[in-house]
């Protein structure tokens, strides 16, 4: 399974080699890859709170009030399937759902938004 063209030139763009990125762009797309990277490479056996930030942090970046119902609706869906490590495993479509979700999200908030380093993530 291969990312979408827009998200991989936005992961080349907004995320850092190594580590957290510093704007909430760069680690809406950097949560979403490795959840995905996670599931692709690994099956998710390595699945722990790291992984789980990265899901609390895409929901609080998708903010419910800025949000379509069916967009809100159907990202909820997709991240209670991401929190079931072996079910998400098996569907990448959600992943790529996930990254246009993501994309979207990026494209509307093209100005670069600071995000504080987060002391509890260390994936």
């Amino acid at each position: 399974m291969t990312s979408s063209p827009k998200f991989q030139e936005l992961w080349k763009t907004l995320v850092p080699d190594g580590g957290q990125a510093d704007t909430v762009q760069g680690e809406l797309i950097r949560s979403v890859g490795r959840l995905r990277d996670e599931a692709e490479r690994n099956g998710n056996a390595n699945w722990d709170e790291g992984y789980e930030l990265f899901c609390d942090f895409i929901e609080i970046t998708f903010d419910p009030t800025n949000l379509p119902d069916y967009d809100r609706d159907r990202i909820e869906t997709i991240i209670n399937r991401m929190r079931q490590p072996y079910i998400a495993y098996m569907n990448y479509n959600l992943f790529d759902e996930l990254e246009r979700f993501a994309v979207k999200w990026c494209e509307a908030h093209p100005d670069p938004i600071p995000k504080p380093h987060d002391p509890r993530q260390y994936r």
